[in-house]
């Protein structure tokens, strides 16, 4: 799995256990940065295909933030890195049970929605959440201005008061996420994808 930088990794590093269990070995691949992550893929998806093409079975997921990007034009990018390397996509193959070899997912707008979809896992990460309302926002998490949003919440709530680390909000609140009752829509979608490489 390739992601853009280190709060989507160590986030995942708690999920994909949760989604994948014993079915499947996997690694997160921290690309450092978005712009990063774009530049690199197609020489990346280059050197999967012909590792596959000598015998190794191996799924790819990219996951990226979606941040200020139209969604569409970004996935349509990320699709045709992956046609241009001579790869299937899920998207591309449909609902046909076709064959494919990589799933692009986007997070929209940022990894945080998936934080605010799971506000029981935000009130077991910080114990003084417990009986606080939740803006109706955390109803349909995928929204602009995603970290601005959780941060102003939590800093609200006595919580990270200064600055926002990601990182450690990452690794604080997935431990403690439960993917069967997330609300955020491209949370879902991820999961859907990570299922079918299974």
């Amino acid at each position: 799995m390739l992601v853009e930088e280190p709060s989507m990794e160590e986030a995942l590093r708690h999920l994909l256990p949760k989604i994948i269990g014993n079915r499947a070995g996997w690694k997160v691949i921290n690309m450092g940065s978005k712009g990063r992550l774009m530049k690199e893929l197609p020489n990346r998806l280059r050197g999967y295909k012909q590792r596959m093409d000598k015998g190794e079975k191996i799924k790819i997921i990219v996951l990226i933030d979606r941040d200020n990007d139209n969604c569409h034009d970004l996935k349509r990018q990320l699709e045709d890195m992956a046609r241009k390397a001579g790869l299937q996509t899920k998207t591309a193959a449909g609902t046909g049970g076709a064959a494919f070899q990589v799933v692009n997912r986007i997070a929209i707008e940022e990894l945080e929605a998936w934080f605010m979809g799971d506000t029981a896992a935000l009130q077991c990460a910080f114990t003084s959440l417990r009986g606080v309302r939740f803006p109706n926002s955390f109803n349909n998490p995928d929204n602009d201005g995603t970290w601005e949003r959780l941060h102003h919440f939590l800093k609200q709530n006595g919580i990270y008061r200064k600055s926002y680390p990601k990182i450690d909000a990452a690794r604080t609140i997935a431990k403690h996420m439960d993917p069967g009752r997330n609300r955020s829509r491209s949370f879902q979608y991820f999961v859907q994808g990570v299922e079918a490489c299974l």
